[in-house]
């Protein structure tokens, strides 16, 4: 459904060639599905969530436009600010990967590599041993195994590792 302008009136178009369903007035993108009822006069918020940015992302990249292209279009849309091309570059590379999902990644920290069931082991069975030997035993640094002793409650008394006990 596309609307021509008239009388200098702002009339909606219709995005025809994705299912997305958002609307557009004079490049703006409403906030609003075709199926939902609401004014096509409605103010356009300039700020867009990152969702609906990466909607338009794959728009633009089903569309065919570069990265640059893309980039320039939003701009024009949503001021600048809103979008580094960078960004844009990003997600186009991994659509052309043949991932067209538009959900993040898992992000966050990386599974340890110290066993923490080895860790305890190795205490027990030498309660005398000094935090940088574990760390050479180990392959990790003496931050970590300080860290993860404390974790599992073993403290240094008399210059042997023990569970602590709270007194």
């Amino acid at each position: 459904m596309i609307f021509m302008r008239m009388w200098s009136l702002n009339v909606p178009v219709a995005c025809k060639s994705c299912p997305c369903g958002y609307v557009f007035i004079n490049r703006k993108l409403l906030k609003v599905k075709h199926s939902e009822k609401s004014s096509p006069y409605t103010e356009v918020n300039n700020t867009i969530s990152s969702k609906d940015l990466r909607i338009l992302f794959l728009y633009e990249f089903k569309l065919g436009h570069s990265a640059a292209a893309a980039s320039r279009n939003i701009i024009s849309v949503f001021g600048e600010g809103s979008v580094s091309e960078r960004t844009i570059r990003w997600w186009f590379g991994k659509f052309r990967s043949g991932d067209l999902s538009l959900q993040n990644e898992p992000r966050g920290r990386p599974r340890s590599v110290l066993n923490e069931d080895q860790l305890r082991a190795m205490v027990e069975a030498k309660p005398k041993a000094a935090i940088r030997g574990l760390a050479a035993d180990l392959g990790v640094s003496a931050t970590t195994i300080s860290r993860r002793l404390a974790a599992i409650g073993k403290v240094k008394k008399s210059d042997r590792w023990v569970t602590a006990v709270d007194g």
